[in-house]
């Protein structure tokens, strides 16, 4: 008889918990593969969860535009090249959305990074915009400004806080990575009625944009503003794969959690 991690290759196939696991994960994603191309091919818009930052942000457009102020769109500390690179590409992608809604104005957004490879990725961001309006003789590089860098930088903090009254900006948008010393930006911008949506990939940052920010954004939403602000139908599927997996993560979690309890209380 041959046996191979528990697999009895006779009249009888025995199935180990990690095996059931592996099955269930390989069985869940082919599901959800199946739906999202069945969704390209036919075009079926899946329904999306609301966000409200999403939403608003075609309000934080219209105030920068009838205010004759700059919409203000910060980085934070992502850059390229290391932990926070993803997080840079996508904060680049929501300022690509962001500016492409104001540029129709008479001021152009405010771009602000402290790491300094980001600074030619903010002002190819700013670049696109213009080319994808045909307003390129409008693009000005400097728009994007850099600040001294660092981990929780609060030269960074206070060199935003002096630009918020120098600029004198109608909104913030602030996504990309910042840890504690996002309270000061967030404080003077409230002592200012400047609106904020804010999303950070550090825990207290995050803690801190959920408090002051008017609408924040929660984590990975960061990730699928192109499904949001883009509607595009072929890739309406990835938040709504993101929502299924994150709620089987849960109660999984819980399972795990119900099942511990009841073997100790036995």
């Amino acid at each position: 008889m041959f046996w191979w991690k528990g697999f009895p290759l006779d009249n009888t196939i025995v199935l180990d918990d990690t095996t059931i696991t592996v099955l269930s994960i390989l069985v869940l994603l082919l599901t959800l593969f199946s739906l999202a191309l069945l969704s390209r091919k036919r075009k079926i818009p899946f329904p999306l969860r609301r966000i409200a930052a999403y939403e608003n942000m075609s309000v934080l457009a219209g105030r920068a535009i009838e205010s004759d102020q700059p919409l203000h769109i910060s980085l934070g500390s992502a850059g390229l090249g290391g932990e926070s690179t993803l997080l840079a590409i996508a904060g680049a992608e929501l300022a690509y959305h962001a500016a492409s809604q104001v540029v129709i104005g008479d001021r152009s957004p405010l771009l602000t990074v402290a790491d300094p490879s980001a600074l030619p990725l903010g002002q190819d961001t700013l670049r696109r915009v213009y080319d994808a309006r045909g307003l390129k003789a409008r693009y000005w590089p400097y728009n994007v400004h850099w600040y001294p860098m660092g981990h929780r930088s609060l030269a960074f903090a206070a060199a935003i806080t002096a630009q918020l009254t120098d600029e004198r900006v109608s909104s913030n948008l602030l996504t990309g990575s910042y840890g504690p010393e996002l309270a000061l930006i967030m404080a003077a911008g409230w002592r200012r009625e400047i609106p904020a949506m804010a999303v950070s990939d550090q825990l207290t940052g995050q803690a801190v944009a959920w408090v002051f920010a008017d609408t924040p954004l929660i984590g990975e939403e960061i990730f699928v503003s192109p499904s949001y602000l883009r509607k595009d139908i072929p890739r309406l599927s990835e938040p709504v794969v993101m929502d299924i997996l994150r709620w089987l993560l849960i109660l999984v979690l819980l399972g795990g959690l119900i099942a511990a309890m009841a073997s100790n209380g036995g």
